[in-house]
């Protein structure tokens, strides 16, 4: 199993976009200026939909019972709870939809939220029950049906885990297993979430599951290559080989795909993958130095991928010696990046990122050099590197 690649799963990329959205027109029509109304609909508008629902009650003073302030409410809180999922605040966001539930208890788009609420909470009992009763009011929705059948494969498996809440970390395993020391596990995650969110000044405030499976386990629930040692879907999910990780390796993959859920949070999930992958590696890289031969061996023989065909690179179905090389490439840029112009800049970039720039533009605007010059400037630095 290759240990130095880690993969994010690509299945987590859109999930957060799984409400339907629900735009300012149909929310609310034209309205007489000045009104509490108007100022709702133009804080929706902005998509400050939390002034939207408190000048909205501020209207229902005045008109108590009006079914159609009723329903603009149930809108507003349906998007607020789709904002703060989005931002990962689960706990804010099942409130937020528990009262859109009570103003509609039998609206499957609600019930399918608060499953995902659930699921993601660790609460797979509850995202079950919820994702059921979604299911009784709309059996045609492949999608949830899919979800649905995985949650349950899911549940099969999980329900025999051992659980430990540690500060942030909500940890599943196996209780007695000879290959690691869940002391160690914990001590690990500890570490992650001081010194990887020194380096991205973010500390999350929400539990993040992770849960460790037998390989038997793992590949009964996800369909990746072997040499997956680790993913990233909204949970850490690590598969165990019986003698196959040292003490290490467990750091390393726990480092990497840590980073990936604070790199989700940072940029709401707005990141190209060779920078998903580049910043994991260089947190990983602390623990244990990433091997660069494929990159070397790419250089020597002038086989180098160009940047903007990276991602397509990192895909599961592609060569693992393509994968190998794309991985040592996404950190060698990376680490180039953050050794020329420093963390904070990469900071600020993941900043432009989540306000929905584009990757490109990210770097020329805190950068001030295309990402042309940049992937240059890389390949002259490989050689000073490389011929040293």
């Amino acid at each position: 199993m290759l240990t130095v690649i880690r993969k994010c799963s690509p299945f987590f990329f859109g999930v957060l976009a799984f409400i339907p959205l629900l735009t300012p027109p149909f929310l609310f029509p034209e309205d007489s200026g000045g009104s509490w109304e108007e100022l709702s609909r133009q804080a929706a508008a902005k998509g400050d939909y939390r002034s939207a629902l408190d000048y909205l009650r501020r209207a229902e003073t005045g008109s108590p019972g009006n079914p159609a302030l009723r329903q603009k409410k149930f809108a507003l809180l349906y998007q607020l709870g789709q904002q703060l999922f989005r931002e990962n605040k689960l706990d804010q966001a099942e409130d937020i939809f528990l009262q859109a539930l009570d103003l509609r208890p039998n609206d499957q788009g609600v019930l399918k939220a608060l499953g995902y609420v659930s699921y993601y909470s660790q609460r797979l009992d509850t995202a079950r029950d919820y994702w059921e009763k979604a299911l009784r009011l709309n059996s045609r929705d492949s999608e949830l049906a899919a979800r649905y059948n995985q949650l349950k494969k899911e549940l099969e498996v999980e329900e025999k885990l051992d659980s430990s809440q540690l500060s942030n970390f909500d940890l599943r395993f196996h209780a007695g297993a000879a290959d690691y020391n869940i002391y160690d596990i914990q001590s690990y995650l500890l570490r992650a979430y001081r010194e990887i969110g020194y380096d991205f000044n973010y500390y999350p405030t929400r539990t993040l599951p992770v849960i460790l499976y037998t390989r038997e386990e793992f590949e009964q629930l996800r369909s990746t290559p072997r040499w997956v040692g680790g993913l990233y879907d909204g949970k850490i999910r690590i598969p165990v080989e019986t003698g196959d990780l040292r003490a290490i390796d467990f750091q390393k993959i726990l480092w990497h795909e840590y980073t990936h859920a604070l790199i989700h949070d940072l940029t709401l999930d707005n990141c190209p993958r060779w920078l998903h992958e580049g910043l994991a590696q260089y947190q990983e890289s602390k623990v244990e130095a990433i091997d660069l031969d494929p990159l070397r061996n790419a250089w020597t023989d002038d086989n180098l991928i160009a940047l903007d065909h990276l991602d397509e690179e990192l895909g599961f179905g592609n060569d693992s010696r393509r994968i190998r090389l794309a991985y040592a490439q996404a950190y060698s840029f990376t680490d180039y990046l953050i050794v020329g112009y420093g963390f904070w800049r990469m900071n600020l970039i993941l900043e432009r990122l989540k306000k929905g720039e584009n990757w490109r533009s990210a770097l020329e605007h805190e950068l001030l050099i295309s990402p042309e010059s940049l992937e240059e400037e890389w390949r002259n630095w490989l050689e000073v590197e490389f011929e040293a």
